[in-house]
């Protein structure tokens, strides 16, 4: 019988369970572990969008500079107008439209998956009153092109007699000078782009296409950023109402991914952003915003800028 006891127990050998204090220890690790690296995975996802996010500005630019090549020099224009304010009669179709129907590049109704929107987007349609507003979410979001513009609200259009055959979603600021909505003098190049047929302004003029080798300082031009479509470079800082800089990226202190005239691509924080004479900050502190070693909105700081 005791042979046949031990050949029973080593047939079947007794397994000690764990205890309730050890699957507790073990479970307490796990949280602890999930707690320690939770954070470290959410800083990885949301670097791994603003990456994206520059490999988005930096195609854009790649096609700009292709439409500069393929039209004797010329910057893609911000958009196509016919007179000083819009309307049905007067629809804009953009550049991210016209980069989209001559083949430079191509976008979609989507915000994933889409080369015209920061993967951070947030889905707002950002100027349904045609400004931001306070909301930081506004800036943060998109806006649909060709678009008609009224006094109290914007809409998409297709335009089919000039081409434009699909609605895209766009989600980058264009530094541009746009002068929608009543006859404003011209200074011609100021910016980057700009509202091309826009006038007659008060002394006849009519904007023309800016040059893209007229940049003076192309690696320090902010040519697109994180945003909302064109122009406000009034409105340019974190926080600021209006704004259509869209900070979607950073800490504490947001940042915006910009792409620069050359062709590069970098970040700025949303309290060093460029602004603009108009927004009506001292001119001497516009001044230093601007000029070197600093991004730039103006295409020549120091014609524009210096008394």
């Amino acid at each position: 019988m005791n042979a046949q006891f031990r050949r029973y127990t080593s047939a079947y050998p007794f397994r000690a369970a764990f205890t309730l204090v050890e699957l507790l220890t073990v479970i307490a690790i796990i949280a602890l572990l999930i707690g320690v690296l939770a954070p470290a995975l959410a800083s990885a996802r949301r670097t791994a969008r603003s990456v994206s996010c520059r490999a988005n500005l930096a195609g854009l630019m790649t096609a700009i500079h292709m439409y500069s090549t393929e039209n004797a020099d010329l910057v893609v224009p911000s958009y196509n107008t016919r007179s000083v304010t819009t309307g049905t009669s007067n629809p804009l179709d953009g550049w991210g439209p016209i980069l989209d129907r001559d083949h430079f590049t191509y976008g979609n109704r989507e915000l994933r998956g889409n080369p015209m929107a920061c993967p951070d987007t947030v889905d707002v349609a950002g100027m349904t009153s045609t400004q931001t507003g306070t909301s930081l979410d506004n800036a943060r979001g998109w806006m649909e092109w060709p678009a008609i513009l009224t006094i109290s609200s914007d809409y998409s259009t297709t335009i089919p007699q000039f081409g434009f055959e699909r609605v895209l979603k766009v989600a980058y600021w264009m530094n541009a000078d746009n002068l929608i909505g009543v006859p404003r003098p011209i200074f011609q190049g100021i910016h980057f782009s700009g509202s091309v047929g826009y006038g007659p302004d008060p002394s006849g003029k009519t904007m023309l296409p800016n040059k893209l080798s007229d940049s003076k300082y192309p690696s320090r031009l902010i040519a697109l950023a994180d945003g909302l479509y064109a122009g406000q470079q009034t409105t340019t800082r974190f926080g600021n109402p209006n704004s259509r800089i869209g900070y979607r990226h950073g800490g504490s202190i947001p940042v915006a991914n910009a792409a620069f005239a050359d062709g590069h691509v970098e970040p700025i924080r949303g309290d060093t952003f460029p602004r603009r004479l108009m927004d009506g900050s001292p001119p001497e502190t516009v001044r230093d915003e601007n000029m070197s070693p600093n991004p730039t909105v103006y295409s020549d700081p120091e014609k524009y800028l210096l008394p």
